[in-house]
């Protein structure tokens, strides 16, 4: 199996630092059919530089900048929230068509303050 990758990874390096041969004949002198053969060439050249381009470039890099979110979002959350603040213009004047009213669809019991009462966690540390 990683003989079989090598294998192929071999060709299409060595088929992306190829260059297309010049044409046979001048384009003028060639019929459409040869010209859509020789054109295949350079398609598959670029086809095989894309393709080591993404798995050993940008797959590499997505999984990069992917853990470097998750240990910069780790840290993040590993403090409490900012102090409630009950501010009158965050307010809803309507209830949530769903649970008790209060809390979005998304809630959050740590880090999404339930309006007028502030985050449950101190809440239920108080009591």
């Amino acid at each position: 199996m990683i003989h079989r990758f090598v294998g192929l990874v071999r060709s299409k390096l060595n088929n992306a630092v190829a260059k297309a041969p010049p044409p046979p004949k001048p384009a003028d002198q060639m019929t459409l059919l040869e010209i859509v053969e020789y054109n295949k060439l350079p398609s598959s050249i670029s086809f095989d530089r894309w393709w080591l381009f993404t798995w050993f470039v940008m797959v590499p890099a997505t999984v990069a900048a992917a853990v470097n979110a998750y240990i910069v979002e780790s840290e993040h959350l590993g403090h409490d929230p900012p102090p409630y603040i009950p501010y009158d213009h965050l307010e809803r004047t309507r209830p949530y068509p769903w649970g008790d009213g209060k809390r979005s669809l998304f809630h959050h019991e740590k880090y999404n303050p339930i309006p007028g009462q502030g985050y449950s966690w101190q809440q239920t540390e108080e009591e």
